[in-house]
């Protein structure tokens, strides 16, 4: 689920250097910036990323460039020579951050890195101050980040309906550990069912809608759709999160943020991002700790018992 990149350090006496992260979601436009440093009028350093208007000598570095994320950002509420970095947590579920240093030179970090911290949905939480020790400090540090909260434990109240209206019935195609696309730790419980393009997707369990993404349009079995796939995510009361995949472009019915009861109607199936033909992707993921994984779970079957999906089986949803 994370892609983290490291930052390269900007060495001085005035050093900053930020990180590139990628979740899920398409990344903002990437900007070039500078860093401008100067001494004004009272001899005081001054530091900032818009050119300052100033006719005295100014120091400018570059500043790495940053794809931030959609909902999950690190903010410098401290200055540029003392920062202190908050992470931003605009999911409505959890978020495990982790801040580790990539360089630290005559700088100390309190609490000392790496710090890995549970931000809470639609939090804000400071992780860790950056104090210079001596003259010509820098600092160049990197950010992990995974949804959900690792003391998660997958305890559902019943098994899951299928994701489809009452009465309806669909064939799975690909189940566990299949062998065109369910290899992944995220995906190796997932499973592939053939509902036809259009197919009203409902909630297979009740939870709080955690994202949603629903402006891809097409799809393949190209490598560049893999992460263009429409979806919606549902935060589960235990922590865990089921995710429904290849959704219909505009067919999204729910928002993010809103309590969704079993059986209601999420989006329509469709055939955006890695996929091959219209159908749902199904799975139930829990963060195992800075790591985002699918996990085994069981459909209810016609007499309410719990099954596990094989491929091949049909399943009617009752």
């Amino acid at each position: 689920m994370v892609i983290v990149r490291k930052s390269s350090p900007v060495m001085g006496s005035a050093a900053v250097a930020l990180l590139a992260l990628l979740i899920l979601l398409e990344p903002q436009p990437a900007l070039a910036r500078k860093l401008y440093k100067y001494q004004d009028a009272n001899g005081a350093w001054m530091f900032t990323d818009r050119p300052p208007t100033t006719d005295m000598p100014v120091e400018v570095s570059p500043l790495p460039v940053r794809d931030l994320p959609t909902r999950i950002s690190i903010r410098n509420r401290g200055a540029p020579d003392a920062p202190v970095l908050a992470a931003v947590n605009d999911y409505y579920g959890p978020v495990e951050v982790e801040i580790s240093a990539e360089s630290l030179k005559n700088m100390r970090a309190e609490p000392p890195l790496p710090v890995r911290v549970v931000i809470p949905a639609r939090t804000e939480l400071t992780m860790v101050a950056l104090k210079p020790v001596s003259a010509r400090w820098s600092y160049s540090y990197q950010v992990r980040a995974v949804l959900g909260d690792p003391a998660a434990t997958h305890r559902p109240e019943q098994p899951y309906t299928p994701p489809f209206a009452s009465g309806q019935q669909f064939r799975v195609g690909q189940a566990f550990n299949g062998g065109f696309s369910h290899q992944h730790p995220q995906s190796r419980y997932a499973v592939d069912l053939g509902l036809p393009l259009g197919t009203p997707v409902r909630a297979a369990r009740a939870g709080i809608i955690m994202e949603v993404a629903g402006d891809f349009f097409d799809g393949g079995a190209d490598p560049k759709y893999q992460s263009r796939a429409n979806a919606v995510r549902v935060l589960h009361d235990d922590g865990t999160m089921a995710v429904y995949a290849h959704l219909h472009p505009d067919s999204i019915q729910v928002a993010p943020g809103q309590r969704v009861e079993r059986g209601a109607w999420l989006a329509n199936s469709g055939n955006t991002g890695f996929s091959t033909g219209p159908h749902l992707h199904f799975a139930i993921q829990r963060n195992a700790g800075m790591e985002l994984v699918a996990i085994p779970f069981e459909f209810a079957g016609t007499d309410g018992q719990g099954i596990t999906p094989v491929a091949g089986m049909s399943l009617t949803a009752h």
